[in-house]
């Protein structure tokens, strides 16, 4: 049996003394020996038809029973929009298909953003019901967000995703670790978003506007669950909730398009633009790239009868919105300014190293924002892989070389200084889509 010690430390926390019932959960023997089985292939449903978008895979993977592993899943207790079972059904349904076809099942990694709830709750569905999940197999995980403000070669802050694979998600010190993450970060939103409202007390009267993180939760999810950023969430809600309530809840004009094209309600809220046109955004343009989307929105949803064109932004909301982005990024750690809330990269690795179980693996590499680096990349990175290592350890064991949904030249372009320089440290390779939807062949 693989991972004895692993399997019996979990078959304490679930007061169950039948270890069999555990075969389907992966310790980090059989996470390192299935590792060594998966390839590329093994990670991708198909071909990506066009790089630039997510989820345009042909599917010819999955046809042909080689997809059979996504170790980056997210889940509703997080930013995902499935409940476990969900998943979990979805997951099990390629497990089966492959394994009747006769390929291997499929590896599901459960990674909510700084969260183990779902983990835990994975590994007692998959442990009541032995048989029936027999062709899956399941690694508990957790996707820490951490903040890097030590490398010699940033002149930023840079947001660094760890992921950590065959945890205990019932063992304290992890658990008590995210928990006060998890109430320092929603005790800091509360405090930012209050800053706001005193900041743009005279503009949120003559608009109408009262804000609250609930409603911020339309745009981010995570914001009233303590879980990754403060700063990025705030800016976003505030900058597209302000700027709807001026061009459309305040303006008699488009109101009375909407009524008279008998718009859904549901369909006028500040979130929809960004959701419909998410490929548009940026964070340095965002509250102007904004209005363009709403334009375009508020033509989608008429028809395109009335050929809407959207003012300029007026000088003083303009001057508001610039004030809000300056107090929402006083939330976010800076170059020689620490935030208690936010988990530092190089003391989360050393953290890591005082749990009982967990191999860690960089999430995404190609994500880390180049624009906030001052040196060529293959120099970023060879320190990077040295730090990781340097504080991870033995739990320093791989990256996402595999990850599945970036788009756009610029992430494309950053991945072959990644691999070059991670070469000399020998680390596994996993993968992912970084799913936030129904199922685990996409990301959406």
């Amino acid at each position: 049996m693989f991972d004895e010690d692993y399997k019996k430390t979990l078959a304490q926390e679930l007061k169950i003394s039948d270890l069999s019932l555990l075969d389907s959960i992966v310790g980090e023997n059989e996470f390192r020996f299935l590792l060594s089985k998966l390839d590329e292939q093994s990670f991708s449903p198909g071909m990506r038809t066009d790089k630039s978008k997510i989820d345009t895979f042909d599917l010819s993977n999955l046809k042909n029973h080689k997809f059979c592993a996504n170790l980056h899943v997210h889940t509703n207790a997080s930013d995902g929009l499935a409940d476990i079972e969900g998943i979990l059904e979805a997951a099990l349904k390629i497990a089966d298909e492959n394994a009747s076809n006769g390929g291997f099942g499929f590896v599901l990694g459960i990674t909510d953003h700084d969260t183990v709830k779902n983990a835990q709750r994975a590994l007692q569905i998959v442990s009541a019901n032995k048989d029936k999940y027999k062709n899956l197999k399941l690694v508990l995980g957790v996707e820490i967000s951490t903040v890097a403000t030590e490398f010699s070669h940033q002149i930023k802050t840079l947001d660094i995703h760890t992921l950590l694979y065959c945890i205990n998600p019932f063992e304290k010190r992890l658990c008590d670790y995210l928990k006060n993450k998890m109430e320092l970060k929603f005790e800091l939103a509360n405090k930012t978003l209050n800053a706001l409202k005193e900041a743009l007390a005279p503009l949120l009267k003559d608009l109408k506007l009262l804000l609250t993180l609930e409603e911020a939760a339309k745009i981010h999810p995570m914001i009233t669950k303590g879980q990754d950023e403060v700063s990025h969430p705030l800016k976003k809600y505030i900058f597209a909730r302000t700027l709807y309530a001026y061009y459309a809840d305040n303006n008699p004009q488009i109101q009375a398009m909407l009524q008279k094209e008998g718009v859904n309600k549901e369909l006028l809220s500040y979130e929809k633009p960004v959701f419909k046109y998410k490929s548009m955004f940026n964070n340095e343009r965002y509250f102007y790239i904004y209005k363009e989307a709403l334009e375009k929105y508020l033509n989608f949803i008429t028809g395109g009868k009335y050929g809407i064109t959207l003012p300029q932004i007026p000088e003083n909301i303009e001057q508001y919105l610039l004030k809000a982005k300056e107090i929402c990024e006083c939330s976010h750690p800076q170059k020689g300014r620490k935030i208690e809330a936010f988990s530092e990269f190089s003391q989360t690795l050393k953290f890591t190293n005082t749990l009982d179980y967990g191999l860690a693996s960089i999430a995404h590499p190609a994500r880390i924002n180049s624009n906030y680096i001052d040196s060529p990349l293959d120099v970023f990175f060879d320190e990077f892989w040295h730090m990781y290592k340097k504080y991870g350890t033995d739990r320093a064991y791989a990256y996402e070389k595999y990850y599945q949904s970036y788009s756009g030249k610029k992430h494309f372009e950053r991945i072959e200084a990644i691999n070059s320089t991670a070469e000399k440290y020998n680390f596994a390779h996993t993968g992912g889509i970084d799913s936030h939807g129904y199922g685990v062949c996409s990301r959406a």
